[in-house]
C-alpha cells in the first residue's frame, strides 16, 4: 500500500469521533513508527484531529496489564502537544485533571499513593476519548499475553471510546495470538509497504544536507532499493558527517562519497538478510577483476553482479577503503579523509585531460566490439601518459587484463616503468598498504623488493636497535631491516657493543619479537636470528654462555 493511501486513511482515522481500532504492520524498520508520527504531527498542525488527548506506549518490556495501562496515562499529553514528549508536567495535569474528573475521592486517592497497583488501576478510570498508538506489539514482557492485550483494546474503544492505532512487525515470532483474534478486535488493517522512492523522501524529509549531496543520497539509496528508514538514517548521518571535510575538492570527491557510503553501509547492515554481498566482497573489486569477482564464488554472489554493476560501482580505491572502515566504526578522521581525498582529487583533475586512463578504459568496458588491439595500445599509451595519477591497484587490473589477452611481455614492461617512474614514492610500494592485495605475483615481487631495497638502504641495524632501544614502539621499516639481517651480523653487533644497559637492550629489543602471542613471520624470523647469534656467542667460552644465559636462552651442552 503506497504512502498517500496509508495517509490518507490516517488521516481519515484521526478526523472523525467513531471509537475504532486500525493497525499498520509491516516489516521492520521500514517506517511505521517514523511515519505515523509525521503523519499525526501533520494532522494536528491543518487541525484535523478530532479527539484532544493522545498517548503513545510501547509494549517493549511491559510485564502486566495495570503497568500498561498505568503507562498510557502516565503518556497522555494534550492535543496541542502532539510533537513533544511527554514529562512531569504533563504527568501532573494528568493527575489533576483525573482526580478533577472523579472529584474529592479520587484527589485523596493520588495523594495517598498507598500502593503501585491501586494508583495504577485508578489512573487507568479515567481514560476516555483519546488517541491511543501502541508500539511494538511483538517485544512485549514476557509475562504480558497479546490476548490481554487486545482484550484491553477492545475495552477501550468499546466503553472508553477511545481510537487505538496498532503499529507491529510483520513476520515477527510471538504475534500469533494477535493473528487469532485480531477480526474481533482490529476494525481495519493496513499494510504499511512503501517504494523505495518513499521511504527516501520519508527518511530525508527537511535533510540539512546540500541540495548536490542530497540528490545523490535519494538517488542511491533508491538504485539498491534501500526501505529500512533506520538504516536511510544511518546513511544520511554519514553523509552529513563527512559533506564539510569534501567542500574544497572537486564535486566528484562528493559524488563518490555519497556513492560509497550508500552501498558500503548497504553491504554492512543488510548483508545478514540475504539482501545484500558483504562488504569483504565488495572492497575487493578493482577495474578489471570485478567482471570475474563474483564468478569464482559461485552462484550466490554472481546474482549481486548485475546490482552493482548498474549501480556504477567499478573498484575500490584508497579513499574508499577509508570510507568503508568509516561505516564499519561509525565515525570520519578529519586529516584521514583529507589526505586521501586530495590525493584522489589529483587523480579526478588528471582523468578530466585529454586521453586520461580512465578513458581508455571505457573501450574494455563498455562494448562487445572485437576490439582487442585497440583496447591494449589504447590502455597502453595511456598508462604512459597518466602514470603519475594511476595506484596500485589500477595497475594490478591493467596488468592482469594484459596477460589474459596474451600480452605478458606489455604487462611485464609497465610495471617495470610504473616502478621507474614513482620510484620516489616509497611507501606505494609498501606491501603492507595494499588494501586489497595486488593479485599478479610478478608486481608482487618486485613491488617488495623495490620497498626492501629502498628501506635497507637507509639504515644500518645498529642505528634501528639504537633508535628503539628502551622504546615500546616500532615501524615496518623497522621489522624489514631486522628481518632481513644475517645472523652473522647479529653476532657481531651483540659482540662489538660495550656497556650492559646498551647490549641488553639490543638483545631484548630482538628477543621480544618472538614473544608476541600473534607474533607474525617476519618477527619470529627477527627472534630466531638474534637467538642464533647468541648461541653462537654461548659457544665462544664457558663465560659467555653464562651470560647468555641469563637472557633465558637454551644453551646446547656439547
Amino acid at each position: 500500500m503506497s504512502i498517500e493511501v496509508i495517509k490518507s486513511q490516517i488521516d481519515n482515522f484521526l478526523s472523525n469521533e467513531i471509537p475504532e481500532v486500525m493497525a499498520i504492520k509491516g516489516s521492520w524498520g521500514i517506517g511505521k513508527t517514523y511515519s505515523w508520527n509525521k503523519f499525526l504531527l501533520e494532522a494536528k498542525e491543518n487541525n484535523r484531529i478530532t479527539l484532544k488527548k493522545y498517548s503513545y506506549v510501547s509494549l517493549f518490556g511491559i510485564n502486566s496489564l495495570d503497568a500498561f495501562k498505568y503507562a498510557i496515562f502516565e503518556q497522555i499529553v494534550d492535543r496541542n502537544l502532539i510533537g513533544t514528549e511527554a514529562n512531569i508536567e504533563t504527568f501532573r495535569n494528568n493527575i489533576v485533571g483525573a482526580s478533577t474528573a472523579l472529584g474529592k475521592k479520587g484527589l485523596d486517592f493520588f495523594k495517598s499513593r498507598s500502593t503501585t497497583h491501586a494508583i495504577e488501576s485508578f489512573a487507568f478510570l479515567s481514560l476516555s476519548n483519546t488517541i491511543i498508538c501502541i508500539d511494538d506489539l511483538e517485544r512485549k514482557g514476557k509475562s504480558l499475553d497479546i490476548q490481554d492485550v487486545l482484550g484491553l483494546v477492545s475495552l477501550l474503544k468499546e466503553q472508553k471510546q477511545c481510537k487505538v492505532v496498532l503499529l507491529l512487525n510483520d513476520g515477527e515470532e510471538g504475534l500469533e495470538a494477535y493473528i487469532k483474534y485480531r477480526e474481533k478486535v482490529v476494525d481495519f488493517e493496513l499494510e504499511f509497504l512503501p517504494t523505495a522512492e518513499e521511504s527516501a523522501k520519508i527518511a530525508f524529509d527537511g535533510t540539512e544536507l546540500n541540495e548536490y549531496a542530497a540528490e545523490i543520497l535519494e538517488e542511491c539509496t533508491i538504485k539498491l532499493n534501500i526501505k529500512n528508514i533506520r538504516i536511510l538514517k544511518k546513511i544520511e548521518r554519514l553523509v552529513k558527517l563527512i559533506i564539510p571535510y569534501l567542500k574544497e575538492y572537486e564535486q566528484e570527491i562528493t559524488h563518490q562519497g555519497v556513492h560509497s557510503l550508500t552501498l558500503f553501509s548497504w553491504c554492512y547492515f543488510c548483508h545478514n538478510t540475504d539482501e545484500a554481498p558483504s562488504l569483504d566482497v565488495l572492497i575487493n573489486l578493482t577495474n578489471f577483476s570485478f567482471e570475474k569477482s563474483f564468478e569464482a564464488d559461485g552462484d550466490e554472489h554472481k546474482k549481486w553482479k548485475s546490482i552493482i554493476h548498474d549501480y556504477g560501482y567499478r573498484e575500490t580505491d584508497e579513499f574508499d577503503l577509508l570510507l568503508s572502515t568509516s561505516v564499519r566504526t561509525g565515525y570520519f578522521i578529519e586529516g584521514e579523509v583529507k589526505a586521501k581525498a586530495a590525493k584522489k582529487n589529483k587523480e579526478i583533475v588528471a582523468s578530466k585531460s585529454e586521453g586520461s586512463f580512465h578513458n581508455a578504459w571505457d573501450l574494455y568496458h563498455e562494448s562487445f566490439d572485437d576490439n582487442q588491439n585497440q583496447v591494449i595500445t589504447t590502455l597502453y599509451k595511456s598508462f604512459k601518459k597518466n602514470v603519475k595519477n594511476i595506484s596500485p591497484g589500477n595497475l594490478d587490473g591493467t596488468v592482469c587484463l594484459f596477460r589474459e589477452l596474451g600480452e605478458n611481455g606489455k604487462a611485464e614492461e609497465i610495471i617495470d616503468f610504473y616502478i621507474d617512474a614513482r620510484n620516489v614514492e616509497i611507501e606505494l610500494f609498501n606491501p603492507d598498504s595494499h588494501f586489497f592485495g595486488i593479485k599478479d605475483s610478478s608486481m608482487s615481487q618486485k613491488f617488495n623488493a623495490t620497498y626492501h631495497s629502498s628501506v635497507l638502504c637507509e639504515e644500518t641495524t645498529k642505528q634501528v636497535l639504537e633508535r628503539l632501544s628502551g622504546k615500546n614502539g616500532w615501524n615496518q621499516k623497522d621489522e624489514i631491516i631486522l628481518s632481513n639481517t644475517t645472523v652473522d651480523q647479529y653476532y657481531e653487533i651483540f659482540k662489538s657493543t660495550k656497556g650492559r644497559y646498551k647490549r641488553s637492550s639490543f638483545i631484548n629489543t630482538c628477543l621480544q619479537f618472538g614473544r608476541f602471542s600473534n607474533a607474525s613471520d617476519q618477527q619470529k624470523e627477527i627472534a630466531n636470528r638474534a637467538t642464533e647469534a647468541l648461541k653462537r656467542i654461548a659457544k665462544d667460552s664457558e663465560i659467555n654462555k653464562s651470560r647468555v644465559i641469563l637472557y633465558e636462552i637454551q644453551v646446547d651442552d656439547e
